[in-house]
């Protein structure tokens, strides 16, 4: 079995780290202990993006011979690009702060700080072929705009990074591969979570400024290119659901875990060997 650790939505800070950084070291312990090949890391590593808390929680993986293309993957999520809002009176500012921010700029911080977990060139979207496995890394933050991103927490992909997307997808030597993606944004609905009231009424009220925009032809690719998982974070419980036959997972509570049991949890997903691929990809989840 190949196992894949998957932890979202760090939001170090060196500023104001709130025992987050002993957090993550915690964790990271955890999934040393467990025996795992490769870490995934689906978005908002640091709360800002600000290089020194990008490179902070890069000398912490670091730390534990993870800075190399076999061992960690990464894809940003809006508080690596946008941020968070400022504190007390400040915050009204934030939708300004939003709108001088230039993504691509941002992208490119990111990936050049983790430019180490790349095989190749640091950009987005990227492959790794992992043993059997096709692991398909996707930025999927959109531009601010006032009606579709007005916090920059929004998601979407644009037409070019689809078409980027299919390429990937259809290339033959992923023919035998498990395809699994990694994104930030989350495709769970309020319906999804009765199990979590108090998470499910949270998501509601804010998914005017959490959505990620036209689903659907994301979705029709996934489907067509008969993808296995796609692992995200960005509302911070874990868990898994499916949408059109794909399986979704969210491991997005391993440091900050807002829902209604506050519970620090991740995911180990356990593929099966090349020629076993007849037992089904395992999902297990961990509680810290």
């Amino acid at each position: 079995m190949y196992r894949i650790a998957h932890i979202s939505d760090l939001h170090i800070s060196l500023g104001n780290d709130l025992g987050k950084g002993g957090k993550l070291i915690e964790l990271l312990e955890d999934i040393k202990k467990r025996n795992c090949n490769h870490i995934a890391v689906t978005g908002d590593v640091a709360d800002n993006p600000i290089p020194e808390d990008l490179v902070y929680a890069r000398e912490i993986f670091a730390q534990y011979d993870l800075m190399r293309p076999e061992a960690l993957s990464l894809v940003p999520g809006n508080h690596d690009i946008f941020g968070s809002a400022p504190p007390g009176e400040l915050c009204f500012m934030f939708p300004k702060i939003c709108s001088e921010i230039n993504k691509g700029d941002m992208e490119k911080q990111f990936a050049n700080i983790y430019k180490n977990t790349f095989y190749d060139e640091p950009l987005f979207p990227y492959v790794k072929i992992l043993d059997n496995i096709a692991l398909i890394g996707i930025n999927s933050m959109i531009d601010w705009s006032i009606e579709l991103n007005p916090e920059g927490s929004s998601g979407g992909i644009s037409e070019d990074r689809l078409d980027e997307l299919d390429k990937i997808l259809k290339c033959r030597k992923l023919d035998d591969k498990i395809k699994i993606v990694m994104i930030h944004h989350h495709f769970s609905k309020p319906e999804d979570l009765e199990h979590l009231p108090g998470h499910s009424l949270w998501l509601k009220s804010i998914s005017y400024k959490m959505d990620f925009h036209q689903p659907g032809k994301f979705l029709k690719v996934l489907k067509k290119r008969k993808v296995n998982l796609v692992l995200h974070g960005h509302t911070h419980y874990t868990g898994l659901y499916v949408k059109k036959g794909i399986t979704f997972v969210n491991s997005s509570a391993c440091l900050i875990p807002l829902n209604d049991e506050g519970i620090r949890k991740y995911n180990i997903i356990s593929i099966p060997e090349r020629d076993n691929l007849s037992q089904q990809i395992g999902i297990e989840t961990i509680l810290i």
